[in-house]
């Protein structure tokens, strides 16, 4: 009897645990399949977002393949639009020198195509050349050479003269300190001529202090201690004497030219003249050219430049 109790109470035992075992496995089935369900979720989102970037960058590499080609199509027309604008200036340059060969026809064609080029490096080597004069006498009462201005009734400042260009160039003068300039006045027309005698007069220049007044110094005080003015040394009476001025200028050219670089691989040659200044220039190659330096004086109040006899 007790022994069929006690089976019976183990059985018991038994069924009971089984049946905890049972809902703990079921407890454990559910939480696995709500963190199934829960990843699943995730992963379904992920997956989601991992397209749509996908698609943004598909997106963004189409516009900028995009955007690239238009700006090389850009660059390319920009290019061809530069190329036909140069083409163009280029063709207008060769016609413009072509039309001057027709015109001239007097030297070689090589030399007419290089014209503008050759006028503006002559420009250029006398404009050096006045700069260097104008510190050799910058201390003295002498004209002040100005940059140069190509002029002539032929092309840009030029004539051929045989198979030499011969370069035509105006210098204006300025005066000196304590010193003015004044064209001298047609009594007819009350116009100054087209070639004017120049007047110079003296300034007062008391309130100067690197200077004394030529105008109210006395002369022994002048004479020791500062140069002689301009009325003293270049001029004929009140006007500028041209002859004198000439040759004045042409000293200076040939103690300028000495300190030129340029001086190395060319030689300048100052042939005579009464009131110009005539150079040739030579290479080492033997290529002569020809500049004639003429003399002007800027009219007051105005930009005009007249020669001055």
């Amino acid at each position: 009897m007790l022994n069929r109790e006690m089976a019976r109470l183990w059985q018991e035992i038994e069924q009971r645990d089984q049946e905890l075992r049972d809902q703990e496995l079921r407890k454990q089935e559910k939480s696995v399949s709500a963190w199934a369900s829960l990843f699943l979720a995730a992963l379904q989102h992920w997956q989601f977002w991992a397209v749509a970037g996908g698609l943004v960058l598909l997106f963004g590499l189409c516009w900028w393949l995009r955007k690239r080609s238009h700006q090389t199509a850009s660059k390319q027309t920009a290019s061809s639009s530069e190329d036909n604008s140069r083409l163009d200036t280029d063709k207008k340059e060769q016609e413009e020198k072509l039309s001057i060969a027709l015109n001239v026809g007097t030297i070689s064609a090589q030399r007419l195509l290089d014209m503008p080029e050759s006028l503006m490096t002559v420009v250029e080597l006398v404009d050096e050349l006045l700069r260097r004069c104008r510190n050799l006498s910058r201390n003295a009462f002498v004209p002040q050479p100005k940059p140069a201005i190509a002029v002539g009734n032929n092309i840009d400042g030029m004539s051929h003269c045989e198979d030499h260009a011969v370069y035509h160039l105006l210098v204006p003068l300025k005066p000196p300190r304590g010193h003015s300039f004044h064209l001298e006045m047609d009594t007819v027309e009350a116009m100054p001529a087209r070639k004017s005698r120049l007047r110079v007069e003296l300034e007062c220049t008391c309130r100067r202090e690197d200077m004394l007044c030529f105008l109210h110094c006395c002369k022994e005080e002048l004479r020791q201690n500062q140069s002689a003015s301009l009325l003293d040394t270049l001029c004929t009476g009140h006007h500028l004497d041209m002859e004198k001025t000439t040759r004045w200028f042409q000293i200076l050219v040939k103690a300028a030219w000495v300190v030129l670089p340029q001086s190395t691989r060319q030689c300048l040659t100052v042939l005579p003249s009464r009131r110009s200044c005539k150079l040739r220039l030579t290479d080492r190659s033997s290529n002569t050219l020809l500049i004639e330096v003429m003399f002007g004086v800027q009219q007051d109040g105005s930009d005009t430049v007249l020669s001055i006899e």
